[in-house]
């Protein structure tokens, strides 16, 4: 999909201000709009964050930390616009989405947004709320159950089955950030509960918006998933008529169980799955782009997250012919005209699935490592990861690496290693235990 918006009928195409620099669904979005002639700005606290150096980005605005002085950021976020009114702000986090729906009226003053209002933001960002929801929608979803108390955790202990995964109800504002906690039989689950909720607080904003997010949910873990995890990546419009998606498959992920996808291949949308997702939207009334997770159960796909906001591996969903920042901003900027060509463009571009992959090699590389120093990985799976990088070479996408766009590569393999290095325990651990 094509489209040049830095002259047309409009007038000058609006700037797109993104946030989150550190994160590879912004750099994504840099790229893909700057390419288009967009005007890209981007703001982050952290100097070295990759996607301030991108050469797509016009200007790099340095600005308070999101996830400790969220208040501030907003503060700087609306001085910054009643500077330069105009701009598109587009959603790159679970934070920065929470914060945007919440106060979505105020930085309409002076942003274009493609984001509903708080209550359709958050039915999704939280995970009890969604598992509300696809339960009345009969979406298949693995059990869940809300800790609320000690009544609760011992009926959860009595009726689950076992594993279970321990998770926030949001990542918006947790600290720190986590995915949960796995407990093997309801023994563990206590102790579970115990500890995540020690080690994580939420920001009190969070807690003054719905008091009732400090309790965590407990889910029955689907076993065998590792490695088959199935996604769904789209956009959908305000009117819900405009709705593309494409499809692929977490190959590994880091750590192992509850971790960050490293490598995908593409696959072909399951239709039925299309519809309850646009479903889902429609009902909740959310609009933009969006990721779905679902871990397969025998014959069924059971929806476990969804992040309505751009992310990691959006990159593959660009290279593919679904290019969702560009989406986003026509949404947001009032293109109408154009934002249905481009859907239409996106979605005959989508149709069938080809031999093509997603691999974060400089993160890989760094695994392979890490687990060949701990003894985890033998010799026939560390060929077999050689092999597959060989084999998909010519059709592979890689969220950093770009030949004509160097230095977020170069600052992303320091901060993957200085990662490890500041988190010498958990990276042993999550080794060890793969």
């Amino acid at each position: 999909m094509s489209v040049d918006l830095a002259v047309s009928n409009h007038g000058p195409a609006a700037p797109v201000l993104l946030t989150r620099a550190d994160y590879l669904g912004t750099l994504a979005a840099a790229r893909a709009l700057g390419a288009a002639g967009i005007t890209v700005w981007v703001a982050d606290h952290h100097t070295l964050a990759t996607t301030r150096w991108s050469r797509h980005v016009s200007r790099a605005l340095r600005c308070p930390d999101l996830e400790r002085q969220p208040m501030v950021f907003l503060r700087w976020l609306l001085d910054n616009g009643a500077r330069h009114p105009g701009a598109v702000l587009c959603a790159t986090s679970d934070d920065l989405a929470w914060l945007m729906a919440t106060h979505r009226e105020a930085l309409l003053k002076s942003y274009r947004l493609c984001l509903p209002p708080f209550s359709s933001v958050y039915a999704l960002l939280n995970k009890w709320k969604l598992y509300e929801h696809c339960v009345a929608l009969h979406i298949d979803v693995p059990r869940t159950f809300l800790a609320s108390g000690p009544e609760a955790t011992t009926r959860i202990r009595q009726v689950a089955s076992y594993p279970v995964i321990v998770k926030p109800q949001t990542q918006a504002f947790l600290q720190p950030h986590q995915k949960g906690r796995l407990a093997a039989g309801p023994e563990e689950l206590a102790p579970a509960l115990a500890d995540f909720q020690h080690s994580t607080a939420y920001a009190q904003m969070v807690l003054h918006q719905d008091p009732r997010a400090a309790a965590p949910v407990v889910q029955e873990f689907i076993t065998g998933a590792v490695g088959g995890v199935y996604n769904l990546s789209g956009f959908i419009d305000r009117t819900g008529e405009l709705f593309v998606v494409e499809a692929s498959r977490k190959l590994l992920q880091w750590p192992l169980r509850l971790g960050v996808g490293l490598c995908f291949e593409e696959v072909d949308v399951m239709p039925q799955l299309a519809r309850a997702v646009a479903k889902l939207c429609r009902v909740v009334g959310y609009y933009g782009a969006f990721e779905v997770e679902f871990v397969p159960s025998g014959h069924r796909h059971m929806l476990i997250d969804f992040n309505p906001r751009f992310f990691g591996q959006m990159g593959f969903d660009v290279s593919r012919g679904l290019n969702l920042p560009m989406l986003v901003y026509l949404a947001a900027a009032g293109h109408p005209h154009e934002l249905q060509a481009a859907v239409g463009a996106a979605q005959r571009q989508v149709r069938h699935a080809r031999a093509r992959v997603y691999c974060n090699r400089v993160e890989l590389e760094v695994v392979l490592s890490l687990l060949r120093m701990a003894g985890r990985l033998e010799e026939r799976e560390y060929r077999k990861w050689r092999q597959w990088l060989r084999q998909h070479r010519n059709e592979q996408t890689d969220p950093l690496i770009d030949g004509d766009d160097w230095l977020p590569a170069a600052l992303g393999g320091l901060a993957a290693v200085l990662a490890r290095v500041a988190h010498p325990r958990s990276t042993w651990r999550a080794a060890r235990e793969w």
